[in-house]
């Protein structure tokens, strides 16, 4: 029963500096632990400032190469499409030119047929040529 006599008496001078000690100890203590997880966060946002600057830079190089190759494939399709043209313009001049060979061809057959023919005919009549000719002698 003198302890619970005692709990019910005021707090005295000694009691008071000793809990003031034993604060003023817990909160050395709290304070140490709180400088120490400053520290820790501040060097984990270092860390991650870190990674973030290494990933904005890897961000900036892989935009910059993706520009390149996008214009690099630009000019390749301009390389293609003017590579085509060109075929097709010289396609269509070789066609052309065959076709006007084709219809050379055709004029010339025409043309031989026309002197064949007329052979032809000197032919057949060559008997009654020389009968004539042989008659005006």
């Amino acid at each position: 029963m003198a302890d619970n006599e005692r709990k019910r008496q005021p707090a005295s001078k000694d009691d008071l500096v000793a809990v003031k000690t034993e604060l003023k100890k817990e909160i050395a203590d709290v304070k140490t632990e709180l400088k120490s997880d400053i520290a820790q966060v501040r060097s984990g946002l270092a860390n991650l400032d870190q990674k973030v600057s290494t990933l904005d830079q890897k961000v900036d190089t892989l935009g910059i190469e993706g520009a390149k190759t996008q214009l690099n494939l630009f000019e390749f399709k301009n390389d293609i499409m003017t590579a085509l043209r060109e075929f097709k313009s010289e396609l269509l001049s070789a066609f052309e030119e065959s076709a006007m060979k084709g219809q050379k061809y055709d004029q010339k057959a025409l043309t031989h047929g026309d002197i064949l023919n007329g052979h032809e005919d000197k032919l057949l009549n060559h008997e009654n040529r020389i009968t004539l000719l042989e008659t005006k002698k």
